[in-house]
């Protein structure tokens, strides 16, 4: 066993996972390790770009239930991963620590924890998930507004679609990030990598912010949570894993009433759906880059692909000259190149640990 007094006590047992276990004792294949890397490279860069938390202070404290949960959570909602991929990630998680459990007990019952968290389930490609206009109007008429909780999830979805924010975004919201200038309002977004936006609020939803203020912030200063959760009587934020439970409940009854509405539902289809409402109303993509806080083109450009309708409409307007060229015959006698092709992202190298 290493000498747990050391600083680097974390990091070599993730090099000796790497470089040692997965290649010298299980004989694993370049590629495979590659996956098992590529994993834990990417909940690295989580920590890092989501929680704050630099490569040299993570430690085993990092890889608690809840984290690596929310790790899973924001892969789905904020990455647009499939499913397969998600579940690919936390295996490889749940293996490392599983590795560190053997070589240390005392980090077992991290292990165990970690091995509790169930595979993800639904659809296996990531095609876009979204909402339309008559989908969006029944789920915001969901929640039974006789209750408080029902009232403040109505708000949610609503504030949740009329800004485009992600969930982290929308959770760590304050009332200091609504800003006011006469009838106006902007709402000030945190985005990834520290990044801040302001995204104008529509004239017609600011009544209904107005009514949720006016019942949850009768008296509330600059740095309470715009949306919380009540603990011994404090307001504390709200985790992205609430939201989605109280999302998920809403789509599930909806579901059995009507099989045409998605059977799951998380917030970052809200986020979607504004996406694709923009770009159905010809809102330039470099505007819906911005208002979503897309890092490039790349991200934004989904949209531009995901609707069948937008598809059929632009196939029906492609010029003639872009067809396949025939003689009088009927014979194929040239094809124009085609001026697009696939992308692919793909994660960095785990690297200085060797």
């Amino acid at each position: 066993m290493k000498d747990k007094k050391s600083g680097l006590y974390f990091y070599e047992l993730l090099r000796d996972f790497l470089y040692k276990y997965l290649v010298i004792q299980r004989k694993f294949s370049p590629a495979t390790v590659k996956n098992y890397t590529d994993s834990l490279d990417q909940y690295r860069i989580y920590l890092r770009d989501q929680k704050g938390i630099p490569f040299d202070k993570v430690g085993f404290h990092c890889f608690q239930k809840d984290l690596i949960y929310d790790f899973c959570i924001w892969l789905r909602d904020n990455e647009s991963k499939a499913i397969n991929t998600i579940n690919l990630r936390l295996a490889a998680i749940k293996a490392f620590l599983r590795y560190c459990s053997e070589e240390d007990a005392a980090l077992s019952a991290l292990y165990l924890k970690a091995k509790s968290i169930h595979q993800f389930k639904g659809k296996t490609d990531p095609k876009l998930e979204y909402l339309n206009q008559n989908q969006l109007e029944t789920v915001f008429a969901a929640p039974d507004i006789t209750t408080r909780n029902g009232r403040r999830n109505q708000y949610f979805m609503i504030h949740a679609y009329e800004t485009g924010g992600r969930v982290e975004e929308l959770v760590t919201m304050t009332l200091g990030d609504i800003i006011r200038n006469g009838d106006h309002v902007q709402i000030r977004l945190h985005g990834k990598g520290d990044k801040t936006r302001y995204n104008p609020l529509p004239s017609e939803v600011i009544p209904h912010l107005d009514a949720y203020l006016a019942e949850f912030h009768p008296e509330g200063s600059n740095d309470d949570y715009l949306f919380y959760t009540v603990h011994n009587e404090r307001h504390t934020k709200m985790t992205p894993r609430a939201v989605n439970s109280f999302l998920a409940a809403y789509a599930k009854k909806l579901h059995e009433t009507d099989p045409s509405f998605p059977e799951n539902l998380h917030c970052h289809v809200f986020r979607h759906s504004i996406g694709m409402a923009m770009y159905k109303a010809g809102i330039p993509i470099s505007y819906i880059k911005d208002f979503l806080g897309h890092a490039s083109l790349d991200s934004t450009s989904i949209y531009a692909h995901a609707d069948n309708d937008a598809l059929e409409k632009a196939l029906r307007s492609v010029d003639q000259e872009a067809l396949p060229k025939k003689d009088s015959k009927g014979n194929i006698v040239s094809i124009p190149e085609k001026k697009w092709k696939g992308k692919e992202e793909y994660l960095l190298h785990f690297c200085g640990l060797a």
